[in-house]
């Protein structure tokens, strides 16, 4: 296991981590527990997890019974977040995490979710920072992070505002240079840098033949390249890949195995290939999920993604209505007004209205092909 230094906190953790977000089945307790605690066993020290995760935090907790009596032999280390905009909203967040996890501290916290600076500073204004500064100095916490969803250059400006050891931010071999800027501030500020959906959300192993660009040697998979990628940069502390078995959890720690630095050829010609046709594609955060008129917009961008990387409008409508249950009847898109709340919650900038029109082009040549 390859470990690096998470900031100036003195605290190396494992180069892969568990973001404890993609359970199979988060009912088989056991089962999702025994996955932690094999990730830990194979020498993952870094887990994350947020009380919007359904039961993670009290999967985390089973495991932990475990593995907290082997914690001053191997140590681990646990990260979780809250989206409390006010003092006691934050402290009971943190008092139930930690209530779930059977925790004493949380090594990490987060001021999670934050869209845009305005979001910041509301929660600023509210005492939000200082009610963490409190929790420090309590040791309910070890470190204040943030996690954020904004642009690169807003997420240095994050950082130049308040003194966040740690940042949790998308970044991928998908969508690096939306974020790059904010990276580059983190690593020149010496605070640990987290990488949340290193695999693109699930899009780079479903379509491994797409990515092909990303492999730099004949032995590796797709989803091994995609994460040496992220290793491969000094300024990242963690790739926080999201686990569901003991298989992927292996192909994601083959990407540490003989790992050798790639060269700075390699890196550019990754990074070329990407901007010119993956930069563009939506990465799954759902903030666009706020429609008035009820249109499921995530689903619908899912999607396009697939009609981008597949092959064509039958991967869309296949995607809509397989994985997501929308039939070609629905009348989601019509009801669109074009009000663009998606487009103004989107971390990306991507010009949603556009796409739904483009979708519901296809969706309509689809109903009529069905008629004749």
């Amino acid at each position: 296991m390859i470990h690096k230094l998470y900031g100036s906190t003195g605290i190396n953790v494992s180069a892969i981590g568990f973001g404890a977000m993609r359970f199979a089945d988060q009912s088989q307790t056991e089962e999702c527990a025994s996955l932690v605690k094999y990730a830990y066993d194979k020498g993952i020290t870094y887990f994350d997890t947020a009380p919007g995760y359904g039961k993670s935090e009290e999967l985390l907790g089973v495991a932990f019974k475990t593995m907290l009596k082997e914690r001053a032999r191997r140590p681990f280390y646990v990260s979780s977040k809250t989206m409390g905009g006010d003092p006691s909203s934050i402290r009971r967040d943190l008092e139930t995490s930690l209530t779930r996890m059977g925790l004493e501290y949380l090594d990490f916290y987060h001021m999670w979710c934050l869209l845009s600076p305005e979001a910041y500073a509301e929660r600023k204004r509210n005492g939000a920072l200082k009610e963490f500064d409190r929790l420090k100095e309590e040791g309910l916490i070890r470190h204040i992070c943030v996690s954020s969803h904004m642009s690169g250059g807003d997420i240095g400006a994050l950082l130049a505002d308040y003194p966040f050891e740690g940042v949790l931010l998308g970044y991928s071999a998908m969508n690096f240079a939306f974020r790059d800027a904010g990276v580059e501030a983190a690593a020149a500020a010496r605070r640990g840098v987290v990488a949340m959906n290193p695999l693109g959300g699930g899009v780079i192993p479903r379509e491994p033949k797409r990515f092909e660009f990303v492999r730099t040697r004949n032995d590796e998979t797709v989803v091994e390249a995609a994460l040496r990628f992220i290793i491969n940069d000094p300024r990242i502390t963690v790739a926080l890949a999201g686990f569901s078995t003991t298989a992927q959890v292996d192909e994601a720690l083959r990407a540490i195995d003989g790992f050798q630095p790639l060269s700075e050829d390699q890196v550019a010609k990754i990074r070329v290939g990407i901007r010119e046709a993956f930069n563009e594609l939506c990465t799954g955060c759902q903030y666009c999920d706020q429609c008035p008129q009820s249109i499921p917009v995530p689903y619908y961008l899912d999607a396009y993604n697939h009609m981008v990387l597949g092959n064509g409008p039958q991967d869309m409508i296949n995607r809509l209505q397989w994985q997501w249950g929308i039939k070609l009847e629905d009348d989601y898109l019509d009801r669109c007004n074009q009000c663009g709340l998606c487009e103004k919650a989107c971390t990306q900038k991507l010009p949603i209205r556009d796409r739904l029109a483009a979708i519901r082009a296809e969706v309509g040549k689809a109903r009529l092909a069905v008629k004749k």
